[in-house]
């Protein structure tokens, strides 16, 4: 039992150690949101309306600065990013140089009260409904409703982020978790705890923190692991190489091997 402890404690020690700080950076406001593309580079989204993005080592790439901060940001694969802004009702698709490739207005035929719009696939959009509390995923070749759920909501509908991954849709509830359903709208499961921040996705794997250590549910398998962290935050980000930790103004860059 004490050859098990202390294998298990020196495997912790070890993977903390190996999350070395490269960088620490200093932002120009507060963060409200932050991601990681598909690449590995970081996005910092600000109180203010920033978007800046940074590679592996802290240098920053690009930045959008010429309108209000989005509702809803995803990085996606980098080459084709996804805002929507709730208060001028619209989503757009963006260049990796922040360029607005498109820009589409929400068909108040199709929903009363959008609150979060996310991309389904390449074309077509999620939209989460205030109004009826419900989700509908709307085909843009054809201009219909392919899916439309009425769901069981809190009555207080604190939910702050939605995002399609691998063919399951993810709603950020800060009074349940990270709820999962099909892609017919069909509710899975709930992850997570009430309160939580943010969740992110590794290859298969959706993780989010849980105390000192970053968490990893399989999408397919349902195997949990979990990674202790060297640096918390209120975005905490993996990618192949990198450790991102964002907190206020604040992010830090660690070497980090999953």
């Amino acid at each position: 039992m004490r050859t098990f402890l202390l294998i298990f404690f020196t495997c912790l020690a070890a993977g903390t150690v190996a999350q070395k700080t490269l960088k620490s950076l200093t932002l120009i406001d507060k963060t409200v949101f932050a991601t990681v593309d598909r690449p590995g580079d970081l996005y910092i989204v600000s109180k203010g309306g920033r978007i800046q993005k940074f590679n592996v080592d802290g240098t920053l790439i690009s930045e959008y600065k010429t309108g209000p901060a989005p509702t809803l940001f995803d990085a996606r694969d980098g080459a084709r990013l996804f805002a929507y802004f709730r208060d001028d009702q619209y989503y757009a698709y963006l260049n990796p140089s922040f360029d607005v490739t498109a820009k589409h207005a929400i068909d108040p035929a199709l929903t009363i009260k959008p609150w979060l719009v996310c991309a389904s696939g390449d074309h077509n959009i999620w939209i989460l409904d205030g109004e009826d509390k419900s989700i509908k995923r709307i085909n843009n070749t054809t201009s219909g409703v392919d899916v439309d759920i009425r769901l069981d909501f809190s009555d207080k509908f604190r939910l702050t982020y939605m995002r399609e991954y691998q063919g399951f849709l993810f709603l950020l509830d800060l009074d349940e978790g990270i709820r999962i359903f099909s892609n017919m709208g069909k509710p899975l499961m709930t992850l997570g705890y009430p309160g939580l921040a943010s969740f992110n996705f590794f290859g298969e794997e959706l993780y989010y923190v849980v105390g000192n250590n970053l968490r990893l549910f399989n999408l397919f398998t349902a195997h949990t692991r979990e990674i202790p962290l060297a640096k918390g935050g209120e975005f905490v980000l993996m990618t192949d190489v990198r450790l991102f930790s964002v907190l206020g103004n604040k992010a830090e860059i660690l070497t980090f091997t999953p």
